[in-house]
């Protein structure tokens, strides 16, 4: 008889058991969406605002995450969070799943006004909510193994390297659709070299690579008994 197989999805853990960066950031992103919602003016002191910040204001570099005003953009922001965040940082370590989140941020902030303050004609106004270091966490995820399998959202079955291929082109045309802004375009990706980075091990956890063989290396050897065998191996 044959056994009986069933295929059941591995969904994201309990509170008391996400890791704690992951856990933090989910606390924050809803604090910071209740802060823009009830405390006026909060939204203009963490946002990325390109005159303030080159005016010296530089913690909107990592602050803008925290800014969002719309309920549906911060709970789909916090379920693919809590669903990627509770799977790298337990391999990545909470240290360097941190300073990812951070790197990732900065980045995409620094391209975007960047990229704005080359093209003045590409509009930027300014910069808030979580997806540019939450793009960059899906391709560092994507990058550790892309043809790995996994599922969309527990429905359709696929490779790693299709589900980060959606993500990506919901998110550029999204943008495309909204701003039409090579500089907001630029912002929402500019994680992504800080996740090419670390997939090649920048802060440890790297992928390992097979050790090379020494040539000059002595091999090991064992005596065999002729008496007992006649066999050389």
């Amino acid at each position: 008889m044959r056994p009986a197989y069933r295929l059941r999805w591995a969904g994201p853990p309990g509170w008391r058991r996400i890791p704690p960066v992951t856990r933090g950031v989910l606390a924050a992103t809803a604090a910071g969406y209740l802060l823009t919602l009830f405390v006026p003016g909060a939204a203009s002191t963490l946002a990325l605002l390109p005159g303030r910040f080159l005016a010296g204001e530089v913690w909107r570099l990592v602050t803008y995450p925290l800014v969002n005003i719309s309920i549906f953009s911060v709970l789909w922001d916090l379920l693919l969070v809590w669903s990627f965040g509770s799977e790298v940082e337990p391999r990545w370590g909470s240290r360097r799943f941190a300073v990812f989140l951070l790197l990732a941020s900065a980045s995409a902030a620094v391209l975007g006004v960047a990229t704005a303050w080359l093209l003045p004609a590409s509009p930027f106004g300014g910069g808030a909510g979580f997806a540019p270091p939450l793009v960059a966490l899906i391709v560092a995820w994507t990058l550790e193994g892309p043809s790995l399998p996994t599922n969309f959202f527990g429905v359709l079955p696929m490779t790693r390297l299709g589900f980060a291929a959606i993500a990506l082109a919901l998110v550029v045309f999204g943008e495309l659709e909204q701003s039409r802004s090579l500089a907001r375009l630029v912002f929402v990706l500019g994680g992504l070299p800080i996740s090419w980075l670390f997939a090649r091990g920048l802060g440890g956890g790297g992928p390992r690579f097979p050790r090379m063989r020494n040539p000059f290396r002595r091999r090991r050897f064992a005596v065999v008994d002729p008496g007992r065998d006649f066999r050389v191996h």
